[in-house]
């Protein structure tokens, strides 16, 4: 297995390619350009992807606390030890299924809130030092920017550039939570927890920080909104909004998470209740009690019709309850499928809405019920040498499943590990002016403005593996006033002088899943990203974009540069048919993907490339045709006859190009330039250490020592 640097940095030197000159063979198609007689390489030498130990692009990499900048130290328990597999074993916090029975809770969340009052006296420390610096910058900032505001821009305040500088920050701002200094506890158990502005969560290596089983504790109000299950009413779906997060921020500065530990979430094991009358679906379809009952503090009668998704109320089954899994399985693949309103009620692992300078660095990620990282509104969102690995080893030892976890008998793989996308950055739907917060239940003195833009986004050095989108650009909501012609996701906006980019993806390592996304909400526009250096072993997808005209908007100048795609089951996927999800009440919203940039891409096994633009007069529209624009300068396949081409509406550029790319009026393809066979991949990118095992990291690797061996 290939040892990585330790400071987990990498390089885009910008190498270029080793002179040559190839005769050309016709790849076969191919119209609507001139034929060519050989592929120009520029002299230098041919980029090795996933070697290289410094981004003179990028901003430095992120450090853990001191120890002196350290608030509160938390040991585990020695009643939470991890077993091998990265599981807890059954007596730490044992389950119980059935009508009218409750776990205690201090076995099921012992740990939430000795954390949080962590958390909050350390908020409270941090705000007290610098709260008074952060509100006067932020005034003088957006004093400034009202006298010299422009229509329709919105106003940000002091920049988290500004805010990153040492004066913002507390001499001491971290809660650590460290292994047992007596004993073999490892573990934490918490239920839901609210990360203060200026705070860092650091979890240290060996600790995993395991997410309550309790429904309850993500659902805390009697009347609703319901947490677990797939449906709230018999024509409303269930939604992640229903569930607090296990990690929330809302208004932060200068916030993180981090360290060499492990987050947990658990969405293998069984879900129970701390109370008794709280429903929960059983995996035979049954409901333990109805909501309208439990909201009354009465227990349905066996028969009830369930209003969490269930059938009937049953106190006679003997069947267990349903995991997060579960749940995400059945809405999505089951229920939606048949009824069309059928989602899962799951929590999400983190959520964070409006920060300048926000941190996820080098933690390991497993296991979340729903999406793991949410982030929208965030000016300085870092997100370098984090792990991502879902399902890991400790859902498939989930002592409830016996081997066969989910209740349809079936193991998990990467199409029933529903909605586990790991990060899904975006911007907020609106400009805010809001107070930060200093704790779970205390605010700052002073507001201060959040624009809502995802500005200067940096995801690097990660490795992620997940049954969904493994990064995914969120282009749904955009702050801009109306008529601003501002898209919501812009690489170019307000980029710091630490950085060439705005919005970079570079340097990582993606294995299951569904791949570097742009969507599927495009609908309020995404541009100007930079994505290079990355390798994708055995994904489902490897670059992509993806919309439908149910929130389709504009997506351009992305640009691919040094990538390797190896064993991908859709190397490329370019689709503006994503769904047949219902349009929205005003009509429909198109698609249009253009100034797509590839330049150095390999692609090595059997797969499929998907090129696709939007057709003209589509669904009984009158919609102009919005082609896929597309500039592909060597882009490569080790063996052309192993990929299958599928395209129509496309523009494209080619060269240096040896996919079977062909252009005929049926597909309304336009092709400037010719597929050719003379191309060397060799002389492209090299590939040769692009893929490695997934990082060693204990009971979080996937199959122990290897990734390769059981694949």
């Amino acid at each position: 297995m290939k040892k990585q640097d330790n400071k987990l940095q990498g390089a885009r030197l910008a190498l270029p390619m080793l002179a040559v000159a190839a005769s050309l063979a016709a790849c076969g198609g191919g119209n609507g350009g001139s034929a060519e007689s050989a592929v120009t390489y520029t002299a230098g030498s041919v980029f090795q992807v996933g070697t290289t130990s410094f981004d003179p692009n990028l901003p430095p990499e992120p450090t853990l606390p001191s120890e002196s900048a350290v608030c509160a130290t938390l040991e585990a328990s020695n009643n939470l030890v991890s077993r091998p597999d990265g599981s807890l074993p059954p007596e730490a916090d044992p389950s119980k299924s059935g009508v009218g029975v409750a776990v205690d809770p201090a076995t099921a969340n012992p740990d939430q809130a000795r954390i949080q009052a962590a958390l909050d006296a350390c908020g409270a420390l941090v705000d007290s030092e610098v709260g008074a610096k952060i509100a006067s910058a932020d005034a003088a900032a957006t004093a400034a920017q009202v006298a010299a505001a422009k229509p329709n821009v919105n106003i940000a305040g002091v920049s988290g550039e500004e805010l990153a500088k040492p004066q913002y920050r507390a001499s001491k701002y971290a809660v650590r939570l460290v292994v047992n200094s007596k004993g073999p506890g490892n573990g934490f158990i918490t239920g839901p927890l609210t990360l203060p502005s200026g705070v860092t969560l650091w979890i240290d290596k060996g600790v995993t920080m395991y997410a309550t089983r309790d429904a309850k504790a993500f659902a805390p109000n009697l009347n609703g909104p319901y947490c677990a299950n797939t449906a709230v009413s018999a024509s409303k779906a269930g939604s992640s909004g229903n569930c607090l997060p296990l990690i929330g921020g809302n208004n932060l500065v200068n916030s993180a998470v981090m360290g060499d530990g492990r987050i947990d979430s658990r969405a293998y094991a069984e879900i129970v209740t701390t109370d008794k009358l709280y429903p929960l679906m059983k995996v035979d379809m049954t409901c333990s009690n109805t909501y309208t009952s439990y909201a009354a503090g009465k227990q349905a009668a066996d028969g009830t019709s369930c209003d969490n998704g269930g059938t009937v109320v049953d106190s006679k089954s003997s069947a267990r309850n349903m995991t997060w899994w579960d749940l995400a399985y059945l809405g999505n693949m089951v229920q939606n499928g048949t009824t069309g309103y059928g989602s899962q009620s799951n929590f999400r692992m983190m959520v964070f809405n409006y920060a300048k300078n926000l941190t996820l660095y080098r933690i390991t990620l497993n296991n979340s019920a729903n999406f793991h990282v949410v982030p929208s509104g965030v000016d300085g969102l870092t997100v370098w040498g984090v792990k991502v690995q879902t399902p890991s080893l400790a859902a498939f030892a989930n002592p409830a499943g016996n081997g066969n976890p989910l209740y349809t008998g079936e193991v998990y793989n990467e199409d029933n590990v529903k909605n586990t996308d790991a990060f899904d950055p975006g911007s907020a739907s609106k400009r805010l002016d809001d107070y930060l917060t200093t704790g779970s239940k205390s605010k700052s003195a002073t507001k201060m403005a959040f624009d809502g833009y995802l500005k200067n986004f940096v995801f690097a050095y990660n490795y992620v593996s997940t049954g969904d989108d493994d990064m995914a650009f969120k282009g749904s909501n955009n702050p801009s006033p109306a008529g601003s012609g501002l898209l919501a996701i812009d690489g170019k906006r307000d980029v710091r002088s630490d950085r060439k980019y705005g919005m970079v993806v570079a340097h990582n390592h993606i294995y299951w899943g569904h791949g570097i996304s742009v969507g599927s909400e495009t609908n309020a526009g995404v541009t100007n990203v930079e994505v290079y250096d990355n390798s994708f072993w055995r994904s489902e997808e490897g670059l992509r974009i993806k919309s439908d005209y149910a929130r389709g908007g504009e997506v351009s100048n992305i640009r691919y540069e040094n990538i390797c795609i190896k064993d991908a089951l859709n190397g490329l996927l370019f689709t503006p048919y994503y769904s047949t999800k219902a349009l929205p009440a005003n009509g429909p919203l198109f698609p249009n993907f253009h100034d797509i940039t590839m330049n150095n891409v390999r692609i090595m096994g059997k797969t499929t490339v998907k090129l696709q633009g939007f057709q003209a007069n589509t669904g009984g529209y009158s919609n102009p045709q919005y082609p896929l624009v597309m500039t592909m300068n060597n882009v490569v396949a080790d063996d052309p006859s192993a990929i299958n081409v599928i395209s129509s509406d496309a523009k494209l550029t080619i060269k240096g190009v040896n996919l079977p790319l062909v252009a005929t009026a049926d597909n309304r393809n336009v092709i400037n330039g010719v597929p050719t066979k003379a191309v060397d991949p060799n002389k492209v990118v090299d590939c040769s250490k692009a893929f490695v095992d997934f990082p060693a990291i204990g009971a979080s690797n996937y199959f122990g020592s290897t990734w390769d061996s059981q694949r």
